[in-house]
């Protein structure tokens, strides 16, 4: 295992060259004739034998703020790798990452995306060796590293996808990144939350061929339903694509509106905005068809967030949401019809970390991994 991790470092070093002259060469935009092909991959249809969770600590610190993963091999029991401890720690913008999030491209390899933020250096701790206030100071980059087996991670980047404005005229925050291939356009699209000029988040898309340059910055709305939403997760089922995403209103104790999970639904990906599923008339009665059923104790104010959906072998979508007001812990939904928002309810069948209270699913992503990849993984030397 080590003499083909040594030659697969060999490899990178041999090519991060040729990587940094495209970096360089590039520029904010690429040629039109740039094209991803379909795939396997990207189609949906190279099922594997397990998966692989995202995730991130719960200290705030560098070595918190990193790439932490678990494994199943059903979707249902999850174990962490590397006893918990991180598996991979960026080393460039501020060093730490939120919500990171694995992309299986089309060439087979990873791309690890995640929320980066600038430092401004007024709160450097000398002793951690860190600035301890770079949550105040997001940015409109995110991070970007690429891997083969998701144990050596290479050529880290940012990657700015938006020169918009945010709250008050600030630079706009790129939250939770996320990709989808788009296949009419032959490309990547990463999703993102970004905030506009009066502070309301939407979630844009911003097109990429390589996940090195974007076409350009002019980012494209796809949900906006009236009020601040962030986190969104989209996945596909049949032919109509579900986007799941925190309601994020900031009166929501004195409105009662806001902190839970919201479902949208579109015909057809790159064509127009998803559309908000459920009555916002309902949101005084019980609410649970404009948010995920949470059942008799849907008006009880729960905060969850990332909301992180995937489909197993079975056929039943599950939903893993990290419960903001219980640090360290998440909650599980389950379905077998994505295209109604009361059929979700909670579910027991999910196995959760034996020490949950240090290592967080925030951000978190769930791949799919082949057998080969899962046990090169669980051998690995960290």
């Amino acid at each position: 295992m080590k003499k083909l991790r040594v030659m697969k470092q060999t490899c990178a070093a041999l090519s991060a060259g040729v990587l940094s002259l495209a970096l360089a060469s590039c520029g904010d935009k690429l040629a039109d004739d740039i094209a991803v092909e379909p795939s396997d991959w990207s189609e949906g249809v190279a099922a594997t034998s397990a998966w692989v969770m995202a995730g991130i600590g719960t200290s705030g610190s560098v070595a918190s703020d990193a790439l932490h993963v678990a494994y199943s091999e059903d979707g249902l029991v999850w174990t962490t790798i590397n006893s918990n401890e991180s598996i991979f720690t960026p080393t460039i913008g501020s060093g730490h990452i939120r919500d990171p999030y694995i992309f299986r491209k089309n060439d087979g390899s990873f791309v690890l995306l995640a929320e980066d933020f600038t430092s401004d250096g007024q709160h450097y701790d000398f002793g951690a060796g860190e600035d301890t206030d770079y949550g105040n100071n997001p940015s409109n980059k995110i991070y970007v590293a690429f891997s083969d087996d998701l144990i050596t991670w290479n050529y880290e980047h940012l990657l700015q996808v938006t020169s918009g404005e945010g709250t008050s005229g600030a630079t706009r925050h790129a939250w939770t990144p996320r990709a989808m291939y788009n296949k009419d356009d032959r490309c990547y699209d990463i999703y993102w939350t970004g905030d506009d000029y009066d502070g309301v988040n939407h979630t844009y898309v911003t097109k990429t061929y390589d996940f090195l340059t974007v076409k350009n910055l002019e980012e494209h709305t796809i949900f906006s339903p009236g009020h601040s939403v962030i986190d969104a997760y989209v996945v596909k089922d049949g032919s109509t694509y579900y986007l799941f995403a925190r309601d994020y209103r900031s009166d929501y104790l004195t409105t009662k509106v806001g902190g839970d999970i919201q479902c949208a639904s579109l015909s057809t990906w790159g064509d127009g905005q998803f559309s908000i599923m459920g009555s916002s008339s309902s949101v005084s009665g019980s609410k649970s068809d404009y948010y995920i059923n949470r059942g008799s104790s849907q008006s009880t104010e729960l905060l969850e967030s990332e909301p992180c959906v995937y489909q197993l072998e079975s056929g039943t979508w599950i939903m893993l949401v990290n419960e903001v007001n219980d640090n360290g812990a998440f909650k599980a939904y389950q379905t077998t019809t994505i295209s109604d928002p009361t059929s979700w309810e909670e579910t027991s069948s999910i196995t959760k970390f034996s020490d949950s209270t240090s290592y967080r699913t925030v951000g978190t992503s769930v791949t799919r991994v082949t057998a080969d990849e899962l046990e090169a993984l669980l051998y690995a030397d960290f």
